[in-house]
């Protein structure tokens, strides 16, 4: 697998074309040019127009029509790019502008799609072709995140080296390139054994991203040091948990038999642990600094008090800095500044509980 350091530098580029309004609306004006020449030529037949006349007015038609489509095959198609070289990536509209953003931003690219409407014809963010798939690739600006979803064909091998240098640059990549769809897929085993043996890894790798998940959601310390990761309001946690979704609706307790459902419940634990380390990696590197300074000052009080109580070898200091920190996370929760999952409340409501209990 290849590093971020170890990414060739020869720059590769995906592109992809689409359809313009031109060549719709020639094709359409074309179309109905000649349906138009073959009613003209039996209504003026039936009516008895010379056939001089008649044959004028087909030909008429009919060089319109060619001519429409002509003009409408001559026109440029419309093109989406998308290019890595060693340290950055290059995407965007080839008409419209061409953006770009150091690999080192990057928190999470992912495969969607099919997309269920172009949106390639103007300058922004989504540059979908309808009933294409498309990257989506996530990355981390100061003012916040920035989403793209760029326009890829499958069968394109410079697609699939673009996305396999993207993924190689994200953190945990090593881990990720077991799942990468270039990996053994249930659906191209050879055996029933073979595939059984890859559902259950996918299984295994589906509880890891569950576990891993949950030791955030138990530890209080995790929610006053990176509020991101479990705030579902922040766009990597919300994607994690659609993926989170998926992936649960597709798992069963045991092997399904059915090679189809248990291929589609390993490539839902694919995207669900690409997903995960989108989520993971964009939290620790934003920490608290998403929210406004005050509000970052009161987390990091809260933290202090939390770490003094874990320290402290006093039933009642711990109680008093256990209540302080559940105290200022309640107010930031009901501002609407946090957004914590109701079982790291109940974590940090549990040990301050527990500590007053013990102090009296």
């Amino acid at each position: 697998m290849h590093s971020a350091e170890q990414i060739p530098a020869i720059p590769v580029t995906a592109r992809t074309e689409y359809l313009t309004a031109r060549h719709r609306v020639a094709a359409v004006a074309s179309a109905t040019a000649l349906v138009t020449a073959i009613i003209a030529m039996v209504v003026l037949n039936h009516a008895e127009v010379p056939g001089a006349l008649t044959a004028a007015v087909v030909a008429a038609l009919v060089t319109l029509g060619l001519g429409t489509i002509t003009y409408g095959r001559l026109g440029r198609h419309g093109a989406v790019l998308i290019t890595v070289d060693t340290d950055t990536v290059y995407l965007g509209h080839e008409t419209h502008g061409i953006v770009s953003y150091p690999l080192s931003a990057l928190t999470a690219v992912r495969r969607c799609g099919p997309a269920d409407r172009t949106s390639a014809r103007v300058n922004g963010p989504r540059l979908t072709v309808r009933g294409q798939g498309y990257l989506e690739l996530t990355f981390s600006t100061d003012t916040g995140t920035d989403v793209w979803q760029v326009a890829v064909a499958p069968s394109d091998p410079a697609a699939a080296e673009v996305f396999s240098r993207l993924a190689a640059t994200l953190p945990g990549a090593e881990s990720a390139a077991a799942e990468s769809p270039s990996a053994s897929r249930i659906a191209d085993a050879g055996t029933d054994e073979a595939a059984k043996r890859l559902w259950e890894e996918a299984f295994r790798r589906h509880d890891d991203i569950l576990g891993a998940y949950g030791a955030y959601e138990l530890d209080p310390a995790m929610l006053l040091r990176y509020p991101a990761i479990t705030d579902v309001t922040v766009e990597q946690t919300q994607t994690f948990h659609v993926a989170l979704d998926e992936a649960g609706a597709l798992r069963t307790e045991s092997y399904p038999g059915n090679r189809g459902l248990a291929d589609a419940y390993q490539q839902a634990v694919v995207a669900l642990r690409r997903a995960w380390i989108g989520c993971e990696a964009h939290g620790k590197k934003v920490g608290t600094s998403h929210l406004d300074p005050a509000d970052q000052a009161e987390l990091d009080t809260a933290l202090k008090l939390y770490n003094h109580a874990m320290s402290s070898t006093s039933t009642a200091e711990q109680a008093s800095y256990y209540g302080r920190a559940r105290d200022i996370v309640t107010k930031l929760t009901d501002r609407g500044v946090l957004h914590p999952p109701k079982a790291q409340l109940a974590q940090l409501e549990g040990v301050t509980r527990r500590a007053i209990e013990a102090a009296r």
